[in-house]
């Protein structure tokens, strides 16, 4: 980013309303990952209640934070390297939003592999022989809220990728705009079509189906002769609740950052040199106008509640490995 760029672009926040500012700024990811964090923070300390956990369950919680700490550093991270360390500007980065919820995917099957009952299995009783699946512990309205968000991710890729044009031989990753009867050849931009779409969704429905494998490794695992049933139960319902947090999280950072790409490319009316070098506005053909224009508008809000979501599941793990160094011997109490 040369400092020729910063000058123009302060020159043009001085010159715009206060409207066009806050949403020019609410159009960098990064400082949509600032509020998130931000808000996180004040969420935590205003919601500090705290509540007895049972040890096995916190240190899922605590594995369970630090891949959602991955998937922020390497979603932050490879916005970081493409938009101000590197000029990508010509190169079609297809991974730009299947990284993340990939790396989700990964972590939730390293999880899944590495979790074992540590004490001797309970001995089967009528309180434990309770038959379990994968939604035993919830959180149900969670599980719901991601199989819609995977949904309408599929639905807005299939969208996208049929607007959009290959330029050259491969998949398409350009829109051209067309413009009613004007002599100007169509104008094309760079787009999230399915260059982009497919990788994404490959991505979001492997880290779907980790979140299934993930609750149902969490729900069927034995229980642990060492602990109370009660307190085990309600540990393995939290780590169920931030199995499903991660997913959301990470399906929302991708979508909104798929939204936000789709809203830059977009334009309602464009100024274009006529024949007789007189400029004119002309209005441009938006296939989709009110879903990409609402997409836009949409983009910041989940950009912002997902990098919540993370930031949460990280000071949740981070309270948990405090706590535990202050008080090692015996259960202790975790803020929520």
């Amino acid at each position: 980013m040369s400092p020729e760029y910063l000058r123009n672009a302060w020159t043009r926040m001085l010159q715009s309303s206060p409207s066009e500012v806050i949403w020019g700024l609410l159009s960098s990811t990064l400082i949509c990952i600032a509020l998130g964090v931000l808000i996180a923070l004040l969420l935590a300390r205003v919601r500090r209640g705290r509540r007895i956990a049972d040890s096995a369950s916190q240190w899922d919680r605590v594995a369970l934070g630090a891949i959602a700490l991955v998937v922020a550093a390497v979603w932050i991270g490879d916005i970081a390297l493409r938009g101000y360390a590197f000029d990508m500007s010509a190169t079609v980065s297809w991974w730009r939003f299947a990284l993340a919820p990939a790396v989700a995917a990964a972590g939730l099957v390293v999880w899944v592999v590495t979790r074992r009952t540590a004490q001797p299995r309970r001995t089967l009783d009528a309180a434990s022989a309770t038959r379990r699946t994968w939604t035993t512990f919830g959180p149900h309205r969670g599980i719901r809220v991601l199989a819609a968000a995977v949904a309408v991710t599929g639905g807005i890729v299939v969208v996208f990728g049929r607007m959009s044009t290959a330029l050259d031989p491969g998949l398409s990753a350009h829109i051209a705009w067309e413009m009613p009867n004007v002599a100007a050849p169509p104008i094309v931009m760079v787009f999230p079509g399915w260059a982009y779409g497919i990788p994404m969704l490959a991505g979001v429905v492997a880290l779907g189906a980790g979140v299934v494998l993930a609750l149902h490794r969490n729900a069927l695992r034995p229980y642990s002769d060492g602990a109370r049933l009660d307190l085990e139960r309600s540990g393995r319902s939290d780590v169920a609740r931030d199995i499903v947090t991660l997913g959301v999280a990470t399906v929302l950072v991708v979508l909104g950052g798929m939204l936000h790409m789709a809203r830059s490319a977009a334009t309602t009316s464009m100024t274009v040199v006529m024949e007789s070098g007189r400029e004119e506005t002309v209005d441009v053909a938006l296939p989709h106008a009110d879903l990409i224009m609402a997409g836009g508008f949409a983009a910041p809000i989940l950009e912002i509640a997902g990098c919540v979501l993370l930031t949460l599941l990280v000071l949740r793990a981070a309270a948990i490995v405090s706590a535990r160094h202050r008080f090692p011997a015996r259960p202790v109490e975790v803020a929520t």
